[in-house]
C-alpha cells in the first residue's frame, strides 16, 4: 500500500510540472512571434502554395464589420438628427413698398382701397366725429398702413384715403358678402376678417349727417308740438303715444351705435313693423279728425267741438310726421324700398283733400321722404374715407365720407 501512494505522489507530480511547462511556454509564444514579424524573412522562406499547403481565405476583423481608421472622424447618428442646420447668408432682397392696399373679389374693381391721401381731398372733406370705439377699431383694422409708399410731399404723409366700391357697402357691412371669397393685395397688409366692421363705420359716418340729424330735429319737433295733446291725450290715443316714444328710443340706439343696428336683422324688421303700425295709427287720428269737422259743419253746437276738432288735428298731423319719420329711420338702416313711398304719397293726399289746420309741416315731412326713398340709399353710392394717423398709427382726425365722383 505505501508503494502504491508513493507511485500517486510520484505521478501527480510529474503531471504538475507539465502544466507548468505548457503555461510558461504559452507566455513566450507572443514574445517569439513578435521577434519573428520585425526579423527579416529568410531567403528559402516560400509560398504555403508551393510546399502544397491550403489555408482558408482569412476574414478581416473575425467576420465583423471594419473598424474606421484612426484619422477618420466618427459620426454619431443621432447627433446627426438634432444638429442645427447649415445657416446660409441670405441674399439681400430690396422690396418696392406698395403704393396701394386692395380688398378684392372676382370683379375687376377692388372692393375696398386703402392708399395715401392728397391735402385737396383732405380740405373739400367735412369733419367727421367717431366715437373713441370707432377711432380704436380703424386704428386696428389700419396698423400696416404706415408702410405704404409716399407720393406727395412729407406733409401729406399722415394723410390716408379709405374708398369702399359702389354697391359693396351694405352687404358687407351686413356680413351678406363671404370675407372667405375676399383677397388681400399685397397679402397681409390688411384683414378681411376686419372688412365688415369697416364698412359699417364708413356707412355710419356718411348716414349720420345724411339722414339721423335731420330725423332728430324732425322728432324733437313732433315731440315739442304734441306737449299739450300728449297731457290730455285719452286711452284710445296711447297706441299713437307709445309709438313716438319708441321712435325716440330706437333713433337713439342707431345714432349711438349705427354699425350695430345695421347688423341687427331683428332691429331693422322691428323698425318695418313700426312703419305699418304708425300707418294704421294715422288713419284713426285722421279718421277721428275728420269726424269731428263734419260734426262742427253740420252746425253741432256742443261746447267744446271747436276744440275737439283742432285737438283731432292736431293728432293727425303729427300721427303722419311720425309716419315720415318711421320711414327715414328705415331708411337710414337701409331697408326702405321703392313700395314704400305708395302709404307716404296717400297720407299727403288725404291731408290735402281734409284740409286739416296746421298740416303744411306734416305735408312737407311727407314729401320729403318720398324724395330720399326715391333717390336711394345713400349707402350705395362709392364712399370715401379720409384719415390722420400719428407716428404711432392712431387716428387723430377723421373726414367725410363723400360719395366718390
Amino acid at each position: 500500500m505505501q508503494e502504491l501512494a508513493w507511485w500517486l505522489v510520484a505521478v501527480l507530480a510529474l503531471v504538475c510540472a507539465a502544466l507548468a511547462g505548457l503555461l510558461w511556454l504559452r507566455r513566450r509564444a507572443p514574445d517569439a512571434g513578435a521577434a519573428a514579424r520585425s526579423e527579416p524573412a529568410p531567403a528559402d522562406a516560400r509560398e504555403p502554395r508551393a510546399l502544397g499547403l491550403t489555408f482558408p481565405a482569412a476574414v478581416a476583423g473575425a467576420g465583423l464589420a471594419p473598424l474606421p481608421a484612426p484619422g477618420a472622424p466618427q459620426r454619431n447618428p443621432v447627433a446627426a438628427l438634432v444638429a442645427p442646420p447649415i445657416v446660409r447668408t441670405p441674399a439681400l432682397l430690396v422690396a418696392a413698398r406698395a403704393r396701394r392696399y386692395e380688398l378684392r373679389d372676382a370683379a375687376p374693381e377692388p372692393v375696398l382701397v386703402l392708399e395715401r391721401g392728397s391735402a385737396e381731398d383732405w380740405r373739400r372733406a367735412a369733419v367727421a366725429t367717431p366715437t373713441p370705439m370707432q377711432c380704436e377699431l380703424l386704428s386696428g383694422a389700419l396698423a400696416h398702413a404706415s408702410l405704404l409708399a409716399t407720393a406727395g410731399s412729407a406733409a401729406e404723409g399722415d394723410l390716408y384715403r379709405l374708398a369702399l366700391r359702389a354697391g359693396t357697402a351694405l352687404p358687407l357691412a351686413r356680413g351678406e358678402m363671404s370675407t372667405a371669397g375676399l383677397r388681400v393685395v399685397p397679402a397681409q397688409s390688411l384683414d378681411a376678417a376686419k372688412s365688415p366692421g369697416l364698412a359699417a363705420i364708413v356707412m355710419g359716418l356718411h348716414c349720420a349727417p345724411v339722414y339721423l340729424r335731420g330725423l332728430r330735429r324732425e322728432v324733437s319737433a313732433i315731440q315739442a308740438d304734441s306737449a299739450g295733446w300728449l297731457r290730455r291725450s285719452s286711452s284710445a290715443d296711447e297706441r299713437l303715444r307709445a309709438l313716438l316714444q319708441d321712435l325716440s328710443r330706437y333713433l337713439r340706439e342707431v345714432e349711438e351705435n349705427h354699425a350695430g343696428a345695421i347688423r341687427k336683422p331683428v332691429f331693422v324688421a322691428r323698425v318695418a313693423d313700426f312703419c305699418a303700425q304708425t300707418e294704421q295709427q294715422w288713419r284713426l287720428a285722421l279718421a277721428a279728425a275728420t269726424g269731428a269737422r263734419q260734426r262742427l259743419e253740420a252746425g253741432d253746437a256742443q261746447a267744446g267741438a271747436a276744440e275737439e276738432l283742432a285737438q283731432r288735428s292736431l293728432v293727425a298731423c303729427c300721427a303722419a310726421r311720425m309716419l315720415a319719420a318711421w320711414h327715414g329711420l328705415r331708411l337710414a338702416l337701409g331697408d326702405a324700398e321703392p313700395a314704400a313711398t305708395l302709404p307716404l304719397r296717400a297720407a299727403a293726399q288725404s291731408l290735402r283733400a281734409a284740409g286739416l289746420e296746421g298740416s303744411e309741416a306734416a305735408q312737407r315731412a311727407l314729401g320729403a321722404t318720398v324724395q330720399a326713398i326715391e333717390a336711394g340709399f345713400a349707402g350705395e353710392a362709392a364712399l370715401m374715407l379720409l384719415l390722420r394717423l400719428d407716428s404711432l398709427g392712431r387716428v387723430l382726425e377723421v373726414r367725410g365720407p363723400v360719395p366718390v365722383e
